[in-house]
């Protein structure tokens, strides 16, 4: 698929949307790859709704995904009239744009054309006096269906967009009581639209064509994590970390994922802080900023690696700690975060602790897909995989039980095979190889 086409693509999804909620189309659900454009092709289709006459909620997922979509409409569409609704307690962060009205209060919230931005939790506590057109919801597969319910009275019609391939909508309570309920409340709000069947020839289901972030040769290792298909936006070995001749990360250069490995000991690997995988993780950081590497990721001509394109990422914060101290040599430069944390964000390089390392009995939660995707899919150059050498032989012996409750989808069955295939696929094309 040429650049020409992948950008038809994306102008005729555009343009289906938009004509589909002009003429009264009630829901509609856009699926998107990691790095896809989302919300560019979401503040898109809102700024021609807007010219049409309508009157917009947008529901975003935390503040700072609220306020970033206030700067782009500023920025790319200043005829657009924008407000950002916020909690009392919230202040305007430095460099709001002016132009954007800045309110916690309701009763200011304009009556006219236009779109007013708040996250869910403020939607959720609010109750307008008069709906809506619209809500649209940005990372939409991080909203629960009871967060939906919360927010339904805010309008008749709604659009949700997001990464399916995230991680679930985080929930702090026993869930059990709900397993076999049509509209579970903890699931993932288009998880549930799109498994009813009452809807179907009511909603508009698209996805975006293309993953724009990773380089052409990572895009193969994360659609298992995915039910649809999409390629890469960027061209064959465009992408990739330049090192001198023989270094012992010059598999960076082509864009492939990288895994290395440490033994395992026979008693088991340890279970949340890796001391020797987070020196490892110093080690590789360091070889590649002592060693002058370059960087080809797509943000002009290459150029010198520097720290802070550079992100670190474990699943526990025990483990991060540890992480976070062994990089201390370069200050607060470097980024080190869990999965959760790294959604939506992204580095030239990132370096990821395999989810499984520590585990050789891996549980329902262990093999929940979201936090290896979230890994495999934050860098736009080279990604590193750390982790203790059992993973492959874990994942071959191990046989999912059916923990599901009667009538539900096997999760436990999908993400073994979505993690078996991700390490297959490192295997078959020669990504694996101890650390050293």
């Amino acid at each position: 698929m040429t650049a020409v086409s992948i950008d038809d693509e994306y102008t005729r999804l555009r343009e289906a949307l938009i004509d589909y909620l002009v003429d009264g189309g009630k829901l509609a659900v856009v699926k998107a790859p990691p790095g896809s454009g989302k919300t560019y092709m979401l503040i898109e289709v809102l700024a021609a709704l807007v010219a049409e006459g309508s009157r917009i909620a947008v529901a975003a997922q935390t503040n700072s995904q609220a306020d970033d979509i206030c700067r782009r409409i500023a920025r790319d569409h200043p005829h657009v009239p924008a407000v950002r609704f916020s909690s009392k307690g919230n202040k305007a962060p430095d460099g709001f744009p002016a132009a954007v009205l800045w309110t916690s209060d309701k009763d200011a919230l304009p009556p006219d054309t236009g779109v007013v931005v708040a996250t869910t939790a403020k939607w959720s506590l609010t109750d307008v006096a008069m709906p809506f057109d619209l809500l649209a919801v940005d990372e939409a597969w991080q909203m629960s269906w009871a967060d939906l319910m919360q927010c339904a009275l805010l309008s008749r019609n709604f659009l949700m967009i997001g990464d399916p391939g995230q991680i679930p909508p985080v929930v702090t309570i026993d869930v059990r009581r709900w397993e076999t309920s049509p509209r579970a409340p903890h699931k993932a709000a288009p998880t549930v639209v799109l498994a009813e069947p009452t809807l179907d020839g009511v909603r508009f289901v698209g996805s975006l064509p293309t993953c724009r972030r990773l380089p052409h040769e990572s895009v193969a290792f994360v659609k298992p994590f995915y039910d649809f298909d999409f390629q890469a936006y960027a061209k064959a070995a465009t992408r990739g970390i330049d090192l001198p001749d023989g270094h012992k990360l010059g598999k960076l250069g082509d864009g492939r994922p990288l895994a290395l490995t440490l033994p395992t000991a026979p008693q088991g690997p340890p279970i949340e802080v890796d001391h020797e995988l987070a020196q490892a993780a110093a080690k590789v950081v360091a070889e590649l900023l002592d060693s002058r590497a370059m960087v080809r990721d797509g943000h002009g001509a290459a150029r010198h690696l520097r720290p802070g394109d550079v992100g670190v990422c474990s699943s526990h914060r025990v483990m991060n700690a540890a992480l976070t101290s062994g990089l201390s040599r370069w200050g607060t430069n470097i980024r080190v975060d869990t999965p959760e944390r790294w959604q939506g964000l992204e580095r030239s390089v990132m370096i990821a602790i395999h989810p499984l390392s520590g585990v050789t009995d891996p549980s329902s939660f262990d093999l929940e897909t979201g936090r290896l995707c979230v890994m495999a899919s934050r860098h736009q150059a080279a990604l590193v995989l750390l982790t203790r050498d059992h993973v492959g032989e874990t994942l071959s012996n191990y046989i999912p039980n059916a923990e599901q409750a009667p009538g539900r989808p096997d999760m436990v069955g999908r993400g073994h095979d979505a993690h078996f295939r991700f390490w297959q696929t490192l295997l078959e094309q020669e990504r694996v190889a101890p650390f050293s």
